[in-house]
């Protein structure tokens, strides 16, 4: 390409898009397990298959494609594994509202016609975040990119339930969950948001059985009290102490419930006895189970009142909120409501269908996690696992200690149906496939017909299989036995237990070692003023737009110089993407002034002699060294934002401004083409991890080996040799610079003016070249000999312009006449000095003294001027 043919500007939309596609034509994501190179893989958090991407796809994602692309270039056997989660409850709540809209529900498709529509829905739109990623620069392995409900995934998850199961980790039992009665189904954690809210915390009192006072109970939830199987106080609490092994009764049944002593019990809360409702409260279900109460539901999976385990007598039926305003309209006309009080606290609600989530008893299925958290935990606190920030660390380890059996039954239709038959007889049978099943009901259920449990698995089941079941397992391949463990996970820090912790617990049980060493943990992105995005609030920026606007490689940059490796957030703001787009418009020009040199460049990667090189030549190659060492220590460490800064100095500042300024001097004609073409190119190298586009463009414009940079080797920071001495003497002429520059500030002359320097006679002839051109100065000769280079150029000074300072200390006796005739009237006012208090008198007359001795000095120095001295 010659320099004609270049654009006058970068323009990313003319570049982005077709390179691209030429990079994945060549390709140059691919790899294949190869034992003679040390693996660097990654497996890519898998977005949901119908999501968008968003402002954290940057801050996390970008990370991962820059260490892939950076060990590519060091050699490694590097990939980065891509795939789309099928997110069973979000994207079934999804279809179930487009099914809406055309009067249809699940139920009337039946579950066959049901899941053909969502296959459909998922193949339509399920590309749609893969193309923004590709949009964004990101770089995986696209030809092994996987989705958690393909053939292969679907074995794996299959494949690890049955051999769970048959460990005795996988039960079924009725235990506490968190119910959607919206969705029809029980939710993880991940899937609920806590919203604080407005709400009343209502106090009802409880008597003895011979009716005496007994106790006053305060709520949020009356509506559970038919549920109620006990009243608990403090063990410590005096107040109750006479109370604690009687019972009262209850005020709408008369049922008499025992008063317990727990731990759990806050005496500062209300009044510090709480009712306990097993069925429907975690911590009453704890409580429940230390003083083995029952626990009767009250609630239907509509979260209707139900008399199934217990009477309820007229709120039989009621929805939970209609049997609130009923039951405390009772309490309120026997007497037993004793205050409304206005009370704070977090709500639970489906983060899909909005819906007030209820605690709920439920038969579902679960994984015992205590022999599975025990080798995680150990791990963590043997340094085997660990996590960058460390703080998040210990986030980890506390989930892991207190866990809880993992409830991984949904009841949507959209995903992994459990590999479950049942019997008659409600005998249970778990097998690979229907085949296997029926083997063993034959061989042991005297060949029972069987039925399929409808259930699926939770999402978080195979999200947890993902580091290996990507690379084939449970069979045995290439890809397993060289690419696991992965080499680091990356991820935000809100779903450590969710998804973390479960893959290193999965990944130790089932292939008794861990899926990745370490765990990088991406801030979260919030506005500029600290706030969550949301389109409520009007402030969600779509990454695309800023793409669209300044272009891929200036929106990660953006990102990217906002993020520091200890921060928690990143307070995001737009400007820092347009500052890349100038920095990208800067290394353009640098590439344009190297092809314009009259010279030519030379062939790739020609640095001439040592002993040729001028001293900025020496100068810029020794900091492209420096430069190398710090960018691949601060990559080696997961601090992306100082590597771009890093990258951001040198280029601008360092290449851009002085060293290509240093070329435009006569004597660097010789060296000046080879020099600025070996260090733009391994500049471009550098920034290819961080901003692929522009630095493919530039790299594809000079002298280069090989057919892309992608494959390009890393900058070898030796081939660059040290030169101290270059830097120690080129970095005084910096400073020396920016003094006289301060000085031409300082004395009001023209930026491009020539001025009078005085330089020590001792000052070598290359650095007093530099010295001028760069000043744009006239030296001016001086006796003065100042040690060496860098004492002489510290040594060097501004000779003022006679007439322009005449004119300044004639302002300057002008300005301070002024002063010193204000504060003599002020002081010769006889009111100001009788009325002022004394130490404003007496600062006033301190002021006036440093006006006459500064109109003094200003004299003298304005006559000696004028007299020519």
């Amino acid at each position: 390409m010659k320099n004609e043919e270049l654009p006058a500007t970068y323009d990313p939309k003319r570049v982005e898009a077709s390179r691209y596609a030429w990079w994945e034509r060549k390709g140059l994501f691919h790899e294949e397990p190869d034992p003679a190179r040390p693996p660097f893989i990654i497996a890519m958090p898998p977005p949901n298959v119908t999501g968008r991407a968003h402002l954290g796809h940057g801050s996390t994602y970008t990370p991962m494609d820059i260490l892939t692309r950076y060990h590519r270039m060091l050699g490694d056997n590097a990939d980065w594994l891509p795939g789309t989660d099928h997110a069973a409850i979000a994207t079934e709540s999804v279809l179930v509202r487009e099914l809406a809209k055309s009067g249809e529900s699940r139920e009337s498709l039946g579950r066959a016609r049901y899941l053909e529509r969502a296959w459909e829905w998922a193949n339509q739109y399920g590309g749609t975040i893969e193309g923004q990623f590709r949009t964004l620069g990101f770089g995986p392995d696209w030809e092994r990119s996987r989705f958690t409900m393909d053939e292969g995934l679907s074995a794996a998850v299959c494949s690890a339930f049955v051999r769970l199961y048959r460990e005795g980790l996988i039960y079924r039992g009725k235990r506490l969950i968190h119910w959607d009665p919206k969705s029809q189904t029980t939710l993880s954690d991940a899937e609920i948001d806590r919203d604080e809210c407005d709400a009343t915390l209502w106090f009802v009192r409880y008597r003895t059985l011979d009716g005496g006072d007994g106790l006053v109970v305060a709520t949020t939830r009356p509506e559970t009290m038919l549920g109620d199987v006990a009243i608990a106080v403090h063990p410590e609490d005096a107040r109750y102490a006479a109370l604690v092994g009687t019972s009262v009764l209850m005020p709408l049944t008369a049922r008499a419930i025992p008063v317990i002593a727990d731990d759990a019990v806050d005496p500062s809360f209300g009044t510090g006895a709480v009712k306990v409702t097993p069925a429907h409260d975690a911590v009453d279900y704890e409580i429940g189970r230390r003083h083995d109460l029952a626990m009767p539901s009250i609630f239907d999976l509509q979260a209707r009142i139900t008399d199934a385990e217990i009477e309820v007598g007229a709120y039989l039926g009621l929805d939970r909120y209609v049997a609130r305003e009923r039951i405390l309209a009772d309490l309120r006309e026997s007497g037993a409501l004793l205050e409304e009080r206005p009370h704070r606290m977090a709500i639970a609600r489906s983060e899909r269908s909005g819906e007030v989530v209820e605690p709920m008893l439920s038969l579902q299925w679960f994984v015992r996690m205590e022999s599975l958290a025990k080798p995680a935990l150990a791990a963590y606190r043997e340094g085997r696992l660990r996590f960058v920030p460390e703080r998040y660390g210990r986030t980890y380890e506390q989930w892991l200690e207190q866990i809880r059996d993992w409830n991984i039954s949904r009841q949507v239709w959209w995903g992994h149906r459990l590999p479950v038959w049942y019997t008659p007889d409600g005998s249970i049978v778990v097998a690979h496939d229907e085949e296997e099943a029926t083997k063993i009901a034959e061989r042991e259920h005297a060949g029972a017909p069987l039925t399929r449990d409808p259930d699926t698995l939770d999402t978080w089941f195979s999200s947890g299989l993902w580091p290996f079941s990507i690379l084939g397992w449970p069979e045995s391949t290439p890809e397993l036995d060289r690419w696991y463990p992965t080499s680091v996970l990356i991820t935000g820090g809100e779903i450590i237990f969710l998804w973390v912790a479960r893959m290193v617990m999965m990944g130790l049980h089932l292939l008794d070692r861990l899926p990745f060493p370490t765990v990088f943990v991406t801030p979260l992105v919030f506005d500029a003023q600290g706030r969550k995005m949301s389109k409520s609030l009007g402030n969600a920026i779509d990454p695309m737009d800023l793409v669209a606007k300044y272009g891929a490689d200036a929106f990660r940059v953006g990102v990217l110089r906002q993020m520091r490796l200890e921060g928690q957030e990143i307070r995001f703001q737009e400007s820092r993407c347009e500052e890349a787009r100038n920095f990208n418009s800067k290394i353009w020009n640098a590439l344009r002034y190297a092809r314009a040199l009259p010279e030519g460049l030379p062939g790739a990667m020609q640095l001439p002699a040592p002993a040729a090189r001028t001293l900025a030549d020496r100068w810029i190659v020794a900091r492209l060294r420096a430069t190398i060492e710090r960018t691949s220590a601060l990559f080696d460490s997961f601090d992306f934002g100082n590597a771009v800064e890093t990258i951001w100095r040198f280029v601008w500042y360092e290449l851009c401004d002085w060293y290509i300024e240093a070329t435009k001097m006569p004597d660097a004609r010789a060296t000046r083409a080879s020099v600025l073409s070996y260090v733009l190119n391994a500049s471009m190298r550098l920034l290819h991890p961080i901003a692929p586009f522009i630095s493919e463009e530039v790299w594809q414009a000079l002298p280069h080996d090989g057919e892309s940079i992608v494959t390009a080797a890393w900058p070898d920071a030796f081939e660059c040799g040290e030169d101290a001495a270059a830097i120690a003497e080129f970095e005084a002429l910096q400073r020396c610079i920016e003094r006289l520059r301060n000085d031409r500030v300082t004395y009001g002359l023209p930026p491009r003016g020539a001025m009078n320097v005085r330089i020590p006679e001792n000052l070598p002839d290359e650095l007093r070249a530099l010295l001028l051109h760069y000043g744009v100065a006239t030296g001016i000769a001086s006796d003065e000999v100042a040690g060496d280079a860098i004492a002489a150029l510290d040594a060097v000074s501004v000779e003022a312009p006679r007439e322009l300072m005449r004119e300044r200390y004639r302002r300057e006796v002008d300005r301070l006449l002024a002063e010193v005739a204000r504060s003599e009237k002020k002081l010769a006012n006889e009111a100001f000095v009788a009325r002022a208090a004394a130490e404003v008198v007496s600062a006033e007359r301190a002021k006036l003294d440093g006006y006459r001795s500064d109109l003094r000095r200003a004299r003298e120095a304005l006559a000696a001027m004028e007299a020519g001295l």
